[in-house]
């Protein structure tokens, strides 16, 4: 009893000591708890089975928390923090969780119990707490079981599995129904931009695919007719996909070769596989045909009008980036290439069978001539790029100028790019402006219209602070390719009015996207936030634009040269004190 009388005054003084050394704020508080949250994590360890001793030190850490929380100054600033607020049930869910591997049912019933109450329901908790093989002692604990069995009904409201079938060759009529239903009803509810599509009737279009859907011959035809549905939204955040199985075999089969459009052309941009690059196919070649059709009437009939895009670059993207060489993993495909000189030929490249690709590379740092650092980040699902240019920053704070260049950055997490941006401004900013819809079943009686409210009013992102502000002059490069959190990052990077963009328009699409599973295996998404600049001003539907407008010419990249690249460096050349060295390197750095 003491030792553990000495551990709570110990947690109580270490807290009252980061009081003292820093100022209350939210941002304190919510910092504070969350390393207690990891703390917990770290004592109970991965193992699946912990021993009783560790999960009662990590059961007093978060008790520990939670009572930090509930002081006064503690929520009160919470009520102006969604995020501090949230820390709460978060906490409650972490102790409830431990408790019930302890085989404390009771206990952790009496921690999970607030979860279930109508404040949190439009969370996550209850469908976790239904759901989570370590609460099984708490959903047998007979106090929990009335309140178990209401959350269960509330949560299948959005959530039941009964239209979340298996696949079979052909679907039942009822479940094809069934599944362009739930996608019309989710659209219909949760859909950010119908005001960008004038004149359209989302009704009158469900109505028209109803007979439609019933005269499918297979559930691959029912597949490929649900994604021609969701594009007429024509949003990129907006679609239907399916993620393995004899479906997913049936479209998703490829050769490891990615192609771009360029000036009405397709090249070849990468290939990922040693052994097909040592028979020829190699960046910069260009595909004519494919299975004997022009490569152009073969993507607008077999590939584009499944594709879901915000943009015309978005669907160019769709089409001939992600989705050109798709198809049955047991058909082969016959591609027609012609090199720079206009020596045509012809390989038939099985769509399987490939074994390890080469790894598509999440990040390249070089230092260019005249003193140009150039950062290269390819994704934004992990860290990978943050990771990089923090541990090669003090290098890269020598520099003259910074190109960060984010052309194959098809985006992630926005705050792995936020990270990055951090380094750029000494400022706390805003990184964009957020709406969603509202729907009040009431109001809806009352004859109010769709309506949408702001979201994340007071969200804004802090600078790294102390050593780590890069102040040289910067340059993003962009393209159609550019999307997502990527968007996102371009986005806050205007807002600060940082640097320059170069490059092609963005892909033109960022927010929110609900996912739901449909019948036969079927996954569907709908867009439901809308994202702008910090000001208000919207990009979605149009893109990013850049400052300095470059489009690549086939004939350059077949010549090895990058004009994106080379523009970026004349810009920035005539912003730097080094403008004579800078100006004699673009030539020479694009080409490396």
């Amino acid at each position: 009893m003491m030792k553990q009388f000495l551990f709570f005054l110990l947690i109580a003084v270490s807290a009252a000591a980061v009081q003292a050394q820093t100022p209350l704020t939210a941002e304190v508080a919510y910092d504070y708890l969350q390393s207690q949250r990891k703390r917990a994590d770290a004592t109970v360890g991965e193992s699946t089975k912990p021993p009783a001793d560790s999960l009662q030190k990590g059961v007093r850490i978060l008790q520990a928390a939670l009572a930090y929380y509930h002081r006064p100054e503690v929520e009160a600033l919470a009520k102006t923090s969604k995020s501090l607020y949230y820390r709460q049930s978060d906490i409650l869910y972490d102790l409830g969780r431990l408790q019930s591997l302890a085989g404390q049912g009771a206990a952790a019933a009496v921690s999970l119990r607030p979860l279930l109450a109508a404040e949190f329901r439009g969370a996550s908790y209850p469908g976790k707490i239904l759901n989570d093989p370590d609460l099984t002692a708490v959903r047998q604990d007979p106090t929990f079981l009335p309140l178990l069995a209401q959350a269960r009904t509330l949560d299948n409201v959005f959530n039941s599995k009964a239209l979340a079938t298996p696949y079979q060759p052909n679907l039942s009529a009822a479940e094809k129904v069934a599944g362009l239903s739930k996608m019309w009803e989710e659209a219909k509810y949760n859909f950010a931009y119908f005001d960008h599509l004038p004149g359209f009737d989302w009704d009158k279009l469900y109505l028209d695919y109803l007979p439609k859907v019933q005269a499918t011959p297979s559930t691959l035809a029912y597949f490929r007719l649900l994604q021609t549905f969701y594009a007429q939204l024509h949003d990129g955040h907006t679609g239907v996909w399916t993620n393995k199985g004899p479906l997913a075999d049936s479209v998703y089969g490829g050769p490891p070769l990615r192609a771009h459009l360029v000036e009405g052309r397709v090249l070849l941009r990468d290939v990922r596989y040693d052994s097909l690059r040592r028979t020829g196919l190699v960046p910069g070649l260009e595909i004519v045909q494919i299975d004997g059709q022009p490569v152009v009437a073969y993507a607008d009939r077999a590939v584009r009008p499944y594709q879901s895009g915000s943009t015309p670059q978005n669907v160019d993207v769709q089409t001939y980036t992600y989705g050109l060489l798709g198809g049955p993993e047991t058909r082969p495909v016959r591609l027609t290439f012609r090199d720079a000189k206009g020596h045509e030929f012809t390989r038939v490249l099985p769509r399987n069978g490939y074994g390890k690709f080469t790894p598509k590379v999440p990040v390249r740092l070089r230092f260019l001539p005249g003193n140009v650092a150039y950062l290269q980040v390819n994704e934004f699902e992990t860290n990978a790029g943050f990771q990089r240019f923090a541990a090669a920053f003090d290098s890269i704070k020598t520099t003259s100028a910074l190109i960060i260049d984010l052309r194959q950055n098809g985006g992630g997490n926005s705050g792995n790019g936020y990270d990055i941006l951090s380094y750029l401004t000494d400022k706390a900013y805003r990184p964009g402006s957020y709406q969603s819809r509202i729907y009040s079943a009431v109001g809806r009686a009352r004859g109010e219209g769709v309506r949408f409210e702001e979201l994340y009013k007071t969200s804004t992102q802090s600078p790294a602070g102390g050593n780590k502000l890069y102040t040289k002059p910067v340059a993003v490069l962009i393209s159609g390719e550019t999307f997502s959190a990527a968007e996102d990052f371009c986005s806050a990077y205007v807002g600060l009015k940082r640097g320059i963009l170069v490059g092609e328009p963005t892909g033109g699409s960022t927010g929110q996207p609900l996912a739901f599973a449909l019948p036969g295996g079927i996954m569907a998404r709908v867009c439901t936030k809308r994202d702008a600049y910090p000001d208000g001003t919207e990009w979605n539907g149009i893109g990013i634009l850049p400052t300095v407008s470059v489009h690549p010419t086939v004939a350059a990249l077949q010549a090895g040269r990058d004009p994106v690249l080379e523009a970026a460096l004349r810009a920035l050349s005539s912003s730097t004190k080094a403008s004579k060295v800078v100006g004699k390197a673009y030539s020479a750095g694009s080409k490396k």
